[in-house]
């Protein structure tokens, strides 16, 4: 039996557990915010009640944001306390921008989202459905170790730290704990029992819906992207025996050269989807990198080993968003340029002629590799990791002076 009649007798019977496997840390998360993209179908109810339930989401979210930015602004006693406080309104940011980004572009990253199940339905053979599922459990295990760190640390911040913090003296001279978030709520008072200790979890629950929505888009684009490398895998892998076999040639050549064009629509799907959310993140982090470096200073300065220890873990869960990131995206670009380079290893002079020139546009095209971008700005790659690092060292050098 030849392989191609092998590959056509292949059947994925499993390959809704596959998909699900792959997105299940991403569901599990952006369901109860709504925002999931296969989560309701487009029916009249349906679409009235995700109108509500983002609706909802979005203003709890607005409840704990912008009453925190004004207090900070307003109402922050010195420089140093609002320096170590911008780096949960920057994060905060971010997620309402990723909010924001998966409502707006929802039938896009929908479109991806089944055309990634459509190919896990519809590979041909159980090498390929290995190659996939391998590149699936590695953007898992990135998802996996930021969300222990980020939760790690963030939780603790939100629930401990303040039970550390120092006392606020009300004007009857009595005292209470800091909220979570330092906020001036103008239109009431927060001060008194039991409102105070009612708000005072509520804020907890309401920063897990932001830690949700980060966290869920960010093992979204893991997932999504390392998909996007397996496609171009597969496609060098069946390059690089196109020579071996000559039995219909012209018809597994013709397979490479259609997946080869799905995997770069697949990538361009995700760029178009989610270019402002990698530029959001590239630039939120690096500021988020910088005020908790900040944060690890002042609290070793002030002996509070504590607080270093939690803002040291925050620090490192950014660095690692940040290094996933730029390591997915420079993953995607090797992995574009490669069946370029296999077309070139191959025996190509043995190929019939009428093939040579669908031979060269593959090695034309991946002559430009598909890459991920920030807003079309610049390139995600550990080059872009590196320049965080570097801008996020000189920003800490100048608050570091601002604040002495």
């Amino acid at each position: 039996m030849s392989p191609a009649d092998k590959h056509a007798l292949f059947r994925n019977f499993n390959y809704r557990s596959d998909i699900e496997y792959v997105v299940r840390v991403a569901k599990i998360l952006l369901v109860p915010i709504g925002v999931w993209p296969l989560y309701r179908d487009d029916t009249a109810m349906n679409k009235i009640a995700y109108f509500l339930h983002t609706s909802v989401i979005f203003c709890l979210m607005c409840f704990l944001l912008v009453p925190h930015i004004i207090y900070t602004f307003f109402d922050a006693e010195d420089l140093t306390r609002y320096m170590k406080v911008i780096a949960a309104q920057v994060f905060s940011l971010l997620g309402i921008i990723k909010f924001w980004t998966m409502i707006i572009n929802k039938n896009n990253i929908k479109s991806c989202l089944q055309e990634m199940e459509i190919q896990y339905r519809d590979v041909e053979c159980e090498a390929d459905r290995l190659v996939m599922m391998k590149n699936a459990k590695i953007g898992r295990q990135f998802t996996i170790v930021y969300l222990g760190l980020l939760y790690g640390g963030a939780l603790p911040y939100h629930i401990i730290m303040p039970f550390l913090a120092d006392r606020i003296v009300k004007d009857d001279n009595t005292t209470h704990l800091p909220l979570p978030y330092l906020s001036d709520y103008i239109f009431f008072v927060v001060e008194d029992s039991p409102f105070y200790e009612i708000l005072f979890v509520v804020q907890i629950l309401f920063s897990t819906i932001i830690l949700s929505t980060n966290c869920g888009v960010y093992s979204l684009i893991a997932s999504c992207v390392m998909h996007a490398c397996c496609l171009f895998e597969v496609a060098r892998s069946r390059m690089e025996s196109l020579i071996s076999d000559n039995d219909r040639f012209h018809e597994r050549f013709d397979w490479i050269v259609t997946h080869h064009l799905r995997a770069l629509r697949y990538v361009e799907m995700i760029e178009s989807s989610l270019n402002f959310v990698f530029l959001s993140e590239m630039v939120g982090c690096t500021i988020i990198i910088c005020f908790l470096e900040y944060g690890v200073l002042k609290e070793w300065e002030d002996n509070k080993l504590f607080g270093v220890v939690i803002y040291f873990i925050l620090a490192i869960s950014i660095f690692v968003n940040v290094f996933t990131l730029s390591s997915i995206g420079d993953r995607l670009k090797e992995e574009s340029v490669k069946i370029g380079e296999a077309s070139y290893s191959i025996d190509w002079y043995t190929i019939p002629t009428k093939n040579v020139n669908n031979l060269i546009m593959v090695m034309v095209r991946s002559n430009r590799p598909s890459t991920l971008t920030a807003a079309k700005m610049f390139d995600i790659s550990l080059q872009s990791f590196c320049e965080v690092c570097k801008t996020s060292m000189a920003y800490l050098n100048f608050i570091r002076m601002l604040t002495t």
